[in-house]
């Protein structure tokens, strides 16, 4: 598979310029496939690193314990 000179995208929120070599050097665990779908696709925003961990909304979701789950039944009696 050859890869074509694709163009450069901007991050959504700075603006910074991001190319698809970076992108697949920041998402290693994405197949080279997909990865040339996300890039393609007009409706998938591009995010920097720092911008991506840094959003508001939190797009990632955050690990939480057996302990917050069986604490809930335990204050019940």
């Amino acid at each position: 598979m050859t890869l074509h000179k694709r163009k450069d995208k901007n991050c959504a929120d700075c603006n910074q310029s991001l190319t698809f070599e970076e992108f697949c050097q920041i998402n290693p665990s994405i197949s080279q496939k997909k990865a040339i779908e996300f890039w393609n696709d007009p409706m998938i925003l591009m995010y920097c690193p720092d911008c991506y961990f840094n959003r508001p909304e939190r797009p990632f979701k955050r690990r939480t314990g057996y302990y917050n789950y069986f604490s809930r039944f335990r204050n019940k009696t």
